[in-house]
Order: C-alpha cells, then structure tokens, then sequence
C-alpha cells in the first residue's frame, strides 16, 4: 500500500520513512465502535469517541497533505467538539478539583469546558511528536491510565481496541518502519479528550497532560517571545543532543546525549510518572 513518504531526521543519512500510518488507528477504532453501537453497547459514548474521532482524522490529514501552519491548526480542534457537544452523550456537567471540591458547571460543561479540553489536549499532545514512537507510546500510556482510573465495564470496552492499536503502532514506529503522522496524533489527542469527559477523569487527564503542556509553554515561548525554535542535532555517533533548551526533548537532550530510542523512553517514563500520580490521585478524592 503507497504510503507518502518523509525524511527521518534524526537517523543517520535521513532515510525516508512511510507516514500517515495513523489512518490504521483511525479504521480499526472506528470500526470497533460501530460495532458497539451494532450491538447496543454504550451506544452513544461510542457515536461520542467516532464522530470526534473521524472529524480530528480528517484534519490531521490535510494537515499532513497540505502542512498547515500552526496559528491555523491550533484552532481546527475546536470543530472536532461540535460532536460531543451536540450529542451530550453523558450527563455529568460537573468536574472535582482537588482542595475546592466539585463545581457543577451546566450547559457551560458542553460550551465551554468540552471544546477547551478537546483543544488543549490536541494541540498539546500533537506537539510532543517527532521522535519514532513517540506519539504512539505517550498515548498508550495516557489512555491505559484513563481506563485504569474510569473502574468501569464500559471503560474497558471503550479503549480496549484503541490500547491494542496503539501498542502495534508504537512498536511499529519505535522500530523506524513507519510514522502515524499527523492523522494520528490528532486522533489519538481526541480520543484521549473525548474520553476523559464521557467516563469522568478529567483531572487525571489533566495531571498526565503536564509534560505535554510544559514542552508545549516552552515551544511557544521559544516560537513567538524570544524567536528561536527547538533544535535537535545529531552528533558522529548517532547520539542526539541540543545547544539550546528550547522544549522538553532539547531541555532532556541538553544536559546528557542520547540516541532517539533512549529519548523515547525517558519521555516515556515522564509521561508514565504523571500518568499514575493522576491516577493515584484520583482514588484518593473517590
């Protein structure tokens, strides 16, 4: 199957590597969840996690054809709640925060907090990518954690396919053979938000997303305060390292060089760090 092709900049000669593999996430899930709604399971969460899913898929393809800037790419998350909002396929309009307790927040829940949530998470998780595996393997974690702390039947349910899919294309990818692109990470980013808000952790969402965030400030800060964006180089032995600290994998590769699988794999460990202490404190507030 042709595939389109992109330079793999951080091996040694560049060697083009097939992209977009995202599209076999966004085939299989969807799939997966009209089966559900075939068999009247959690019909409506499922409709929930497609529609957003399919809408984020299609923008993450143009992106990927047409490379979007990110002043306009930043927004186009937004569309991607209309689904959510319009289906309001749960009746919790109400989120817990630690040390305030629960604020009920109505129709706003829809309006304003869904859109907000599905945004951030977009936006912020499409630009921790770039590494092999990367955006397949942070999001295998984040969503394991979801589902750990939804303790539901229809949590299991509604991730299992997805969790399986994400393994394979993290191993795929952490492996060089191919990139799931930008039709990927805006799925992946969505099915994350999406779900959070149907099955109720948002705050771990929230706490497993702080790394995200974090190399998204820096990437800002680096992009429109001081003008100089994140830089990774490649030294004679194939290990990456950075002059600068301009994100979190120049702020990790500044002080001790790595090869791009190590990197992977400390990000990883951050990612999972967080992932858990969200978990963890949402047992605690149960």
């Amino acid at each position: 199957m042709p595939f389109p092709k992109v330079k793999d900049f951080h091996k040694p000669g560049k060697p083009l590597v097939p992209n977009c593999y995202g599209i076999f996430y966004v085939l299989v899930s969807v799939c997966y969840w009209f089966i559900l709604v075939f068999l009247g399971i959690m019909e409506t969460e499922a409709i929930a996690l497609t529609s957003s899913v399919l809408f984020g898929s299609t923008m993450g393809l143009f992106d990927d054809i047409t490379d979007l800037r990110w002043r306009y790419k930043a927004i186009l998350p937004v569309f991607a709640a209309l689904p959510y909002t319009v289906l309001q396929p749960s009746d919790r309009t109400a989120i817990s925060l630690l040390l305030i307790g629960v604020v009920r927040l109505g129709e706003l829940f829809f309006i304003v907090l869904v859109p907000l949530v599905v945004t951030v998470t977009t936006n912020v998780y499409n630009q921790l990518g770039g590494l092999n595996g990367l955006e397949s393997l942070t999001g295998l974690i984040v969503l394991i954690g979801l589902t750990m702390a939804s303790e539901t039947e229809g949590g299991v349910l509604l991730s299992i396919v997805p969790i399986l899919c994400l393994l394979v294309l993290g191993y795929i990818s952490y492996r060089g053979k191919a990139f799931i692109g930008n039709i990927g990470s805006f799925s992946i980013g969505l099915t994350l938000a999406v779900y959070a808000a149907l099955m109720n952790v948002k705050s771990v969402l929230l706490i497993s997303l702080i790394p995200f965030i974090f190399n998204s400030l820096l990437i800002l800060y680096s992009n429109y305060i001081i003008h100089d964006k994140a830089d990774t180089e490649m030294d004679e032995n194939g290990l990456l390292y950075s002059k600068r600290i301009r994100s979190l994998r120049t702020l990790i590769l500044h002080y001790k060089r790595l090869n791009e699988h190590q990197t992977v794999i400390v990000i990883c460990i951050i990612i999972a760090f967080f992932t858990i202490l969200g978990v963890s404190i949402q047992k605690l507030m149960i």
